[in-house]
Order: structure tokens, then C-alpha cells, then sequence
């Protein structure tokens, strides 16, 4: 690998920039090109951080400076940007959610293990300090098993005409782009998916799930109460509940967390665990690690997971019938 990993952008939004501004605060990352659906985003994005503007996709897998490939193309175009990066060689590094659907995703997998190229999803969540301190509090016993976890997440897009959350045909809805944060951290949590499931949703006039709950029941006996949604009540923190007390995680905004909170019958301790910028950077940080040290897929955002949750999402999806053009 080369000393510096130069990554190459699919997309120039929102998520796009976060990265890219906490990318130029991991050493030996740079932000080397990108292209867009539109060049007048590109251009811009090429001037805000210096990257090098591609006119097309293929002009950018074409590039051999290009070390590694983060796309964060809306939902509907993951799949098709992933397995022409993967095509062209490249490792790659995907926002959630990776696929619209499990079929695609094991599409990928497979590709990715033939080729021999890293792949990875952006789970950004996963690598924070404060999450990875949890994981270790998890796997010391520190509240007991664990038997109940409680999360959500919510936001309220504009409800526009061409607002892609609310179309169908983009990958819209609040499972994906909301609910599979709640969804992998319970995952990540109780170790695997899970056996039973009993939800309920919301369905917008455009075919999109709007807003939904669930109830999944674990290996164990394990429980995870779920909600996400456009609009309705965000929760202000995640807690996970055993039999010798609780852990909460309160939040920064969005699905940030810079502390932890265990209560046990001997006290409460609160432990800092300090954000570097906006928290985006620390996945870049594993992706050059796994990159150098010649791994195809991180431990801590394993594929065979990815897959897992993929197919929780399918099976929601076949509860409430919601059905993506093409599938």
C-alpha cells in the first residue's frame, strides 16, 4: 500500500463532505477525486477540499491514483457504484445502506472475495470511542447479559416533490436510510440478527415506509424495542439494560455519542469519550488499517453481518409489503 491512501469520492452531497472534512484529519488519507451526478457539485466539492474532478465514473476507477473508493451515491445507486468499483479493481468503502436489498448485497460480497479487494460499510457508528468502549464494557460482563436495548432514530426531511427519502424508485423510506442505524447497533449488541420479529408501520402516499416500530427478540432471550421514522419522537439517548445494571449512551445529535453512562447497584460512573471532528474519520482510520495490513473486510463492520442486517431489513420490508421497483 502506498504511504498515503488517496481516496476517490462517488457523490458530492451531504455525507460526501462530512467525510471528506474529517478525512483531512487522518493521517495518511487524502481526498484525491471526485465525481457527481452533476459537475457543478463536483467542481464544487473539487474546490472545497482539492480534489481532482472526474468527468464520468469510469474516468475516476480509470485512475490509478485512486487507492480506495468511497461512495455515497443515494440508496438506489449503491449496488451498481459498488460493482463497477469492484470491476475496476478497486477497494471500496460504502455508505449504509449497502444494497437495497440482501440479493444485491451477497452480489457484492461474492465479487469483492473473488476479486480479493477490501469492501466495507460505512457504519460510522461502530468506530466511535464511545461505541468501541462499549463493546468492551459488553464483553466484560459489566452490566451482565445483556437482556434489553432501546433505540430510535427520527428526522423530518421535507416532504417536496423529488425529496429521494420519499421515493420508492431511489431506495426511500425511513428503514433504510434512519432505521438501520438502531438496527446494526443492536445487532452489534446481541451478537447476530434476530429470531423473531414484530413490528408495525407507517406507509407514506408515495410507498415509502414513513415511520415504523419493532420488537426484536434474540438467541436467549435478548430484546431490542426499535423505531425510526420522518417526524415523530426522537429519543435523546440508547440504553441497554442487564440483569446487574444499565449502560446509557446519551446523544450528541443524530447518532453521536461522546460518553457513557453505567449505573450498577454499586454507583454510577460516567466515562468521556471525546469525538475527533465529526466523528466520520475514525471508519477511514480502519479502512487504511485493514488496507495495510492486507485484509479484505473489517472485524469490527464484518461482511457476513452487513449481509445479516440486509436481510432484517428484507424481512421488515416483507411484513409491510413494501416492494423497491425492480425486485
Amino acid at each position: 500500500m502506498p504511504k498515503t491512501l488517496r481516496w476517490g469520492f462517488v457523490a458530492a452531497g451531504r455525507m460526501a463532505r462530512a467525510m471528506a472534512s474529517d478525512l483531512a484529519e487522518v493521517p495518511g488519507c487524502q481526498v484525491h477525486s471526485v465525481t457527481s451526478r452533476t459537475r457543478q457539485s463536483a467542481e464544487a466539492f473539487g474546490r472545497e477540499f482539492g480534489a481532482h474532478v472526474s468527468h464520468s465514473l469510469e474516468d475516476l476507477l480509470a485512475d490509478d491514483a485512486v487507492d480506495l473508493v468511497y461512495v455515497s451515491s443515494p440508496n438506489y445507486l449503491h449496488f451498481p457504484h459498488v460493482k463497477l468499483a469492484l470491476e475496476a479493481g478497486k477497494p471500496v468503502v460504502c455508505e449504509k445502506p449497502f444494497s437495497l436489498n440482501a440479493r444485491q448485497l451477497a452480489e457484492l460480497i461474492a465479487l469483492a472475495r473473488t476479486r480479493r479487494l477490501f469492501l466495507m460499510e460505512a457504519m460510522w457508528v461502530r468506530f466511535q470511542p464511545a461505541v468501541v468502549r462499549l463493546r468492551s464494557l459488553l464483553a466484560q460482563g459489566r452490566i451482565g447479559k445483556l437482556a434489553w436495548l432501546q433505540a430510535s432514530f427520527h428526522s423530518s426531511p421535507p416532504r417536496v416533490p423529488g425529496n429521494r427519502f420519499y421515493d420508492l424508485g431511489m431506495g426511500g423510506g425511513a428503514l433504510l436510510d434512519l432505521g438501520i442505524y438502531p438496527i446494526s447497533f443492536a445487532s452489534m449488541a446481541f451478537g447476530g440478527p434476530p429470531q423473531r420479529i414484530a413490528s408495525s408501520v407507517a406507509l407514506a402516499e408515495t410507498g415509502v415506509d414513513e415511520r415504523f416500530g419493532a420488537l426484536f427478540e434474540y438467541a436467549g432471550g435478548g430484546r431490542a424495542a426499535l423505531s425510526a421514522g420522518f417526524g415523530g419522537y426522537f429519543e435523546d439517548e440508547v440504553v441497554l439494560q442487564g440483569a446487574a445494571g444499565q449502560i446509557r449512551l446519551p446523544r450528541l445529535g443524530g447518532w453521536k455519542f461522546d460518553r457513557l453512562i453505567i449505573e450498577t447497584r454499586s454507583g454510577m460512573e460516567e466515562l468521556q469519550e471525546p469525538l475527533q471532528s465529526g466523528g466520520y474519520g475514525y471508519q477511514a482510520v480502519e479502512a487504511a488499517r485493514c488496507l495495510q495490513e492486507g485484509r479484505l473486510e473489517s472485524s469490527v463492520m464484518p461482511l457476513d453481518e452487513s449481509l445479516a442486517i440486509m436481510r432484517t431489513l428484507d424481512d421488515l420490508r416483507t411484513q409491510w409489503g413494501v416492494v423497491f421497483p425492480g425486485e
